[in-house]
């Protein structure tokens, strides 16, 4: 039981340090934003971890990377997370929308042009 909780305790700190740099990117990004409430913080706090998570494990992933530069690439994913997302996930709608007449347009031209 003894060894158990000493493996547990161990993982807690080890995710705690790898989620340490996008957390403090997360939270510099929010010392620049005027008039949030807590909610809006914690959200925004929140939205930079997990989007900094996840971008650089596939940016490590992808290229052989240092862990020094790949806790500089966290760190500055969570500074610009909340704000670029809403930007990316507009970006993603409006091709996902214009697919299928794009799709239409490239396989069924239309007999007069």
């Amino acid at each position: 039981m003894d060894k158990q909780l000493h493996q547990v305790i161990e993982a807690l700190l080890e995710l705690l340090v790898g989620l340490s740099p996008a957390a403090l990117g997360a939270a510099v990004s929010l010392v620049y934003e005027k008039g949030l409430t807590w909610r809006e913080r914690l959200v925004q706090w929140a939205v930079g971890i997990i989007v900094s998570w996840f971008a650089s494990r596939a940016i490590g992933a992808l290229f052989s990377l240092s862990p020094f530069v790949l806790q500089a690439v966290s760190f500055t994913f969570g500074m610009i997370a909340f704000k670029a997302v809403p930007r990316f996930i507009s970006s993603c709608t409006d091709v996902v929308v214009g697919l299928p007449s794009d799709l239409r347009a490239r396989f069924f031209p239309k007999k007069d042009e």
